[in-house]
């Protein structure tokens, strides 16, 4: 399971983020925590014991390197030759020597590399401004290690949203895709960090009724004409039966004569084509909706390990 710790925005950028949404200073901390996990763990990051930091390397390498050297000298022992012993000296100085000359070699390719990058406005991954990156460096314990400012991505994909689990299991997940912002079937499509956080606040602050049932409406407004008619009801009433297992349960004519039932009773259309917002909100708003209609999105999945 990998977790998130710290925070890389600074206090200027936390303090802007808590005045446009009102949420707590230690509620948009943990939400960037894990808007950095939801667009970090896209089957992009490794599990934490395959991930080894430079150290580590170095440490392994070098006692494959005393295991040679100790090879070497059981060698000597059992009847190696004095001579013998003086090439492999020479060789082993010779050789030490071409190492340390190809990096110095490596050490000044990658410093023009990255001044090459610096000077294009790139970041390590190609991306401009460095505000993008895919994939957040690791360390060996799982831990998203948050770096320097600027270091991790500031925009989130419909695929990546849709892969949060509060979302992938809804049976109005498209929908409420479609409420923050993205674009109806485009998984590439993109949203802002920013307005990532405002749609959250939208469905999850306190007091926010009036903003709620807005959402509401356009949740269930489907063809998005301002009107949620007969095949509106159906196809929100259909979505949701399925979620539960109860499209199999309840037969399709009595489905449908509940939405029939709806639109008489709660229409004021004079042929009970369609509910208005007004018929919605004299409806909806004597109920509790805006204390159920809540996103789950500070969710933390297990990564399952890649079989070798």
């Amino acid at each position: 399971m990998y977790r998130v710790q710290k925070c890389d925005l600074d206090e200027e950028e936390l303090e802007e983020i808590r005045m446009n949404t009102h949420f707590k200073r230690h509620e948009v901390i943990t939400y960037r925590k894990f808007f950095v996990y939801h667009t970090t763990r896209d089957d992009e990051l490794p599990p934490p014991d395959s991930e080894k930091t430079e150290g580590e390397k170095e440490k392994e390498n070098g006692s494959d390197k005393g295991s040679d050297k100790g090879s070497d000298k059981a060698e000597s022992e059992n009847g190696g030759e004095k001579d013998e012993d003086k090439d492999k000296d020479k060789d082993k100085e010779s050789s030490s020597k071409d190492k340390k000359e190809e990096k110095e070699k490596d050490t000044k390719s990658d410093k023009d590399s990255d001044a090459s990058s610096e000077s294009s406005g790139l970041s390590s991954d190609g991306s401009k401004g460095g505000k993008t990156a895919k994939v957040a460096p690791m360390n060996s314990q799982g831990l998203i290690s948050f770096a320097a400012k600027g270091d991790f991505p500031m925009e989130i994909t419909r695929h990546q949203f849709m892969n949060i689990k509060s979302i992938r299991m809804n049976p109005i997940g498209n929908r409420i895709a479609l409420c923050f912002g993205f674009k109806p079937d485009e998984p590439n499509s993109t949203i802002s960090y920013e307005d990532y956080m405002q749609r959250a606040a939208d469905f999850n602050r306190p007091g926010n009724r009036e903003i709620k049932l807005k959402l509401a409406f356009k949740i269930q407004d489907y063809n998005e004409d301002e009107k949620i008619d007969k095949t509106d009801l159906k196809t929100y009433y259909d979505a949701i039966a399925r979620n539960g297992n109860m499209a199999v349960a309840v037969p399709k004519s009595i489905r449908n004569a509940v939405v029939t039932k709806v639109l008489q009773e709660t229409s004021s259309d004079p042929k009970k084509k369609f509910l208005s917002f007004e018929d919605f909100q004299r409806v909806i708003g004597t109920t509790d909706f805006d204390t159920t209609l809540k996103l789950e999105l500070n969710v933390q999945e297990k990564v399952k390990k890649k079989e070798k």
